[in-house]
């Protein structure tokens, strides 16, 4: 049920961004969900690759170059996207790099408000109790 849900304020938050960043234009909300899902797998593909290739760069920038490999994964999903058939335009990296700032803020907010945090989450193994007689 999160994922689902993480899915859906992905998609919020890509329709704030594309109504606030110049550049972003999108169809439909269930455009918006696909292009989400698409995000997702490329961020774990793509992004991970880009950002291991980018280790040195990431660690001399304070991991701030991270913010480059997300617009330019935001900017290969809008191109992918638009391969698709779907109606998610991104037009260059600066629109790809405030879309994807933009999208993951307003995500982010999101998840934090309605995505349950579990609190009482066991640490590690369960202590063993001896009772010696």
């Amino acid at each position: 049920m999160n994922l689902l849900l993480r899915f859906l304020f992905s998609a919020i938050g890509l329709l704030v961004a594309c109504s606030f960043v110049p550049g972003l234009g999108h169809g439909s909300f269930l455009d918006l969900l696909i292009v989400a899902v698409i995000l997702a797998a490329l961020n774990t593909t793509v992004g991970s690759v880009l950002k291991l290739i980018a280790i040195v760069p990431m660690a001399c920038s304070l991991g701030c170059f991270s913010l480059v490999i997300n617009g330019l994964v935001f900017w290969l999903a809008g191109a992918l996207s638009a391969k698709l058939g779907l109606n998610f335009t991104v037009q260059g990296f600066w629109a790809g790099f405030f879309g994807a700032l933009v999208s993951s803020v307003v995500a982010s907010i999101l998840g934090a408000i309605f995505i349950p945090k579990d609190r009482q989450r066991p640490q590690g193994p369960e202590p063993r109790i001896k009772i010696v007689n």
